[in-house]
């Protein structure tokens, strides 16, 4: 028997069907017998636990739950009290859970376990994974220097400060846990420790990396690959792996992506594509086409007696030029780097009422920047960047919509 868990935060309950789909993929492709061990909070719903059981139950395999809020509400109160800001950051409370993960839970029959990410599609045998020995090992894990191929190294605390070495530090989004070397009081150790280091952005990841990046077991690169870097460098070519949807750019609704289709052609098949999901795509897009037509209104009577005037990065002049037919009399300011917004804001202090500015340059930075010198977005500048689509490259966000679904 393979044993395998997830961890699931699922406030507004459209979460469920990540997990849920890695689950599918994972069934459709493994032919031993999987016992899946979901790890939640009072966030999930009867609705999705019925669709779990479900997916399970299609493919004769196990799911198991644990809620968390009951079985060990102590360590959930000592992670709050010690991190109190855990809600607020851009990881959830479910991302904690696999640190929370004690032997007791499985029976003296279960020496190890396969952690996963919500946001994998498991498109090999998982027992290809399973078969790797852990007895020397606390856990195994594919380095980040394989998965992400760099670029997703920077910023990190424990790289940064020398304490790590780039090819040691590794991802957690697909671990095996080797349950006979997990301390009893492992989870206690390494919240204290993150909250003692806050400069720490990754939360869980480096926690874990902290303890044991100089003893886990490296994984070849297939285990964890992100698909954010092969939409980037790869050639399209689908292959036996767990791909890793990780970053809001990983997955959308571009049928001409052999990675967006193959995210969907295990998620139709799961009991998340139903009447519901098809009439909240509806609401959605009805939503997106009434915010463009407000979009050309408002436009239209906040532009009316004013000139246009641009503030573009270096990089983009001749296309922002091309795309918005750019005259030789309107203003054009060229941002070399950030000194040059005391000219935009010069600039527009100066011709106030008289132009709108097209932002077309680190727009949210700028736009801080412009409303702390008193302008108004809108009226006195706006993101050219609303104003583009996949034809000038700018891909609709889809990512967006999908989780709402």
């Amino acid at each position: 028997m393979i044993h395998v868990c997830y961890g699931l935060y699922d406030k507004t309950g459209h979460y469920s069907k990540f997990t849920g789909t890695s689950i599918l993929s994972m069934f459709e492709n493994t032919k031993e017998k999987v016992t899946v061990h979901i790890f939640h909070d009072d966030t999930l719903t009867d609705v999705n636990r019925q669709r779990f059981q479900a997916v399970a139950e299609k493919y004769n395999q196990t799911i198991k739950f644990y809620n968390f809020d009951k079985i060990c509400p102590e360590k959930i109160k000592y992670l709050c009290e010690k991190l109190d800001n855990v809600f607020e950051s851009r990881f959830s409370i479910g991302t904690f859970y696999r640190l929370m993960i004690d032997k007791n839970f499985f029976g003296d029959d279960v020496s190890k376990i396969i952690y996963l990410d919500s946001d994998t599609v498991i498109n090999l045998d998982i027992a290809r994974l399973w078969e790797f020995s852990m007895k020397r090992y606390p856990i195994a894990a594919v380095p980040e220097l394989y998965a992400s191929q760099r670029y997703m190294l920077i910023d990190k605390f424990l790289i940064n400060s020398g304490k790590v070495s780039i090819p040691d530090y590794f991802c957690a989004g697909v671990i095996v846990i080797n349950l006979e070397k997990l301390e009893d009081d492992f989870f206690y150790k390494g919240i204290q420790w993150l909250a003692d280091n806050p400069e720490c952005n990754c939360f869980d990841q480096d926690i874990l990396n902290n303890f044991f990046f100089r003893t886990y077991r490296k994984l070849p690169p297939e285990f964890n690959s992100f698909v954010e870097i092969e939409k980037r460098l790869s050639d399209g070519t689908i292959l036996e792996k767990i791909y890793h949807y990780a970053g809001s750019v990983a997955l959308g609704f571009d049928m001409k992506n052999p990675y967006d289709k193959l995210f969907f052609s295990y998620f139709i098949k799961s009991p998340w594509f139903d009447l519901e999901l098809i009439e909240n795509f509806y609401k959605i897009i009805k939503k997106i086409y009434i915010e463009c037509q407000d979009l050309r209104i408002n436009f239209s009577a906040r532009f009316s007696g004013k000139e246009r005037a641009f503030f573009v990065t270096s990089d983009n002049v001749d296309t922002i030029k091309g795309i918005f037919m750019v005259k030789d009399s309107e203003e054009f300011i060229v941002a070399y780097s950030s000194k040059d917004l005391e000219k935009l804001i010069s600039a527009i202090q100066k011709s106030r009422g008289k132009k709108i500015f097209f932002i077309m340059a680190n727009y949210n930075f700028v736009k801080e920047k412009l409303i702390d010198a008193g302008f108004v977005e809108k009226v006195d500048f706006l993101n050219a960047e609303v104003f583009l689509s996949d034809k000038h490259g700018y891909k609709l966000p889809t990512y967006t919509i999908l989780k709402f679904l």
